[in-house]
């Protein structure tokens, strides 16, 4: 109220409009408040307590320990950089090597050894980030506007670069899984041809005819690998329906152990051959099929000479012989009828 004293202890009263009602507001004098000390750092304390100057203790303070300590930080970055490569390299390349023991591919070591390197690059390159905003935070620079704009900028290519995202996540799947090489001959959907390169985003893939074909590893969500372990050489042979099937059967059962069992096609062949018998049939021929597990490489080239050999001795046998012509007779001529006899 005016006029009124002031109550003890530093507190006003005050009315408000409409109801007389009394509200205690402490106040808080600016001299009771304890000034807000800062830690400037063991440096400085020494200089002050030396008699050296706030200026210049503070001058001191940023000249010589903010350089020592991101020196400190590079050499703790390094040393830790170090010793994860030497375990990733010891721990991770003894468990790549082992499945590399059973991997069926000539290139699994090479794809170990550059899964290893991989992995080591990555935890160094972690490394090297956190203590780059460790350097920056000991300059003294404000990293939020840094962060909030590394974080627009992360969202950005989130939003508009997720097929490349795709793209590179796959490729690292598939160079980690080895699901093939450079030099297999793959389908993906209906594309084959023999891989010529890997690399994150996209496999280039060479057909038969040549053509050239650039397939993203996103894209790549069924793929069919006819280069690993053994293939199988299988030839069908149509034949005329006409044709004996025991003698075409004996035939190409003949021609396939005569290839099997050529001193230039021996070492291709890794089981005997396998007649299975007639597999299909039409109004005019029936289907025979022959296969021998052969190695992925010489598949088709075991097949050629399976087709040569087979088709020699049938046509040796005149399985493949037109059928003559049938050829058209006059009737007799028959008794002489009533007229005749005028």
């Amino acid at each position: 109220m005016p006029g009124a004293d002031p109550l003890p202890g530093g507190v006003r009263e005050r009315c408000s409009t409409g109801v007389l009602r009394r509200t205690r507001i402490p106040v808080v004098p600016l001299h009771a408040i304890p000034p807000l000390v800062v830690d400037q750092g063991w440096l400085y304390d020494v200089l002050r307590w030396a008699g050296v100057s706030e200026p210049t203790a503070a001058h001191w303070q940023g000249v010589v320990i903010k350089p020592v300590t991101v020196l400190v930080v590079v050499w703790v970055a390094i040393l830790i950089g170090w010793l994860g490569s030497r375990i990733i390299r010891r721990w991770v390349g003894a468990a790549a090597h082992k499945a590399v023991a059973h991997a069926d591919s000539p290139r699994a070591a090479a794809r170990a050894l550059t899964l290893t390197s991989l992995l080591a690059n990555v935890w160094r390159g972690v490394v090297a980030a956190i203590a780059f905003f460790v350097i920056l935070g000991t300059i003294g620079l404000n990293l939020t506007p840094l962060l909030a704009g590394a974080t627009v900028i992360g969202a950005t290519l989130g939003f508009g670069a997720q097929s490349m995202v795709r793209d590179l996540l796959a490729g690292v799947l598939l160079t980690v899984e080895g699901q093939f090489d450079i030099g297999d001959t793959i389908a993906v959907g209906d594309t084959t041809g023999t891989v010529q390169d890997l690399t994150l985003r996209v496999t280039r893939l060479r057909s038969d005819d040549g053509t050239v074909w650039y397939v993203p590893n996103g894209e790549i969500r069924k793929l069919a690998n006819s280069s690993r372990g053994w293939g199988q050489a299988t030839v069908d042979v149509p034949v005329p329906v006409t044709a004996a099937v025991d003698t075409v059967l004996d035939t190409i059962r003949a021609a396939a152990d005569a290839v099997s069992n050529d001193p230039d096609y021996a070492s291709l062949c890794l089981e005997p051959p396998r007649v299975w018998g007639v597999v299909a049939m039409a109004a005019d021929t029936f289907t025979c099929r022959v296969s021998v597990r052969t190695t992925t490489d010489d598949r088709e080239r075991v097949a050629r000479v399976l087709r040569e050999e087979i088709a020699h001795r049938l046509q040796d046998h005149d399985v493949f012989a037109l059928p003559a012509p049938a050829v058209a007779t006059a009737d007799p001529p028959g008794p002489a009828g009533p007229a005749a006899d005028h």
